[in-house]
């Protein structure tokens, strides 16, 4: 048995094609999900009344608790959603927060996919098609990664 990691950037988690290959490599192999929620937690932040800001990497900042708690409750929601689709098969589902003590800390879904490298088979990541480009250019070290657009 492999151990797969698939990253499902947040815009296409809920697409037929990205639900079926979890299926089909669940079928024989250990399946570990990472969720996104990146557009979802802007609009959040920004019906909220909070500025979007991002890092020089491109990483959204998120300064107060209130955000990081917006972040927090999009990123389980998502979680929770494609952990119910899945809940008899051989998957696991998770959101990229890390926490320290009762710190939230958020994780890029590709900077946490970057840190679970080692530990899985094959890796696959599931992006829309006009960002296939930059994806390829962040694993681009990262032989185990295939980038799938949907």
């Amino acid at each position: 048995m492999k151990t797969i990691l698939i990253k499902g950037s947040g815009d296409v988690t809920e697409r037929q094609e990205f639900l079926d290959f979890i299926t089909e490599k669940s079928k024989k192999d250990y399946v570990v999900v990472i969720c996104g929620g990146g557009s979802k937690i802007n609009k959040a932040l920004k019906e909220g009344g909070y500025s979007v800001q991002f890092d020089d990497s491109g990483r959204r900042i998120t300064k107060t608790q209130e955000e990081k708690t917006i972040a927090r409750n999009i990123l389980e929601k998502e979680r929770n959603i494609l952990q119910d689709k899945f809940y008899t098969k051989n998957v696991f589902v998770l959101s990229p927060i890390l926490y320290a003590g009762a710190v939230i800390c958020h994780i890029n879904g590709d900077d946490l996919v970057k840190a679970y490298e080692l530990g899985f088979d094959e890796i696959f990541i599931f992006t829309k098609e006009k960002r296939i480009e930059k994806k390829k250019l962040i694993f681009k070290n990262n032989p185990k990664v295939t980038i799938i657009g949907v």
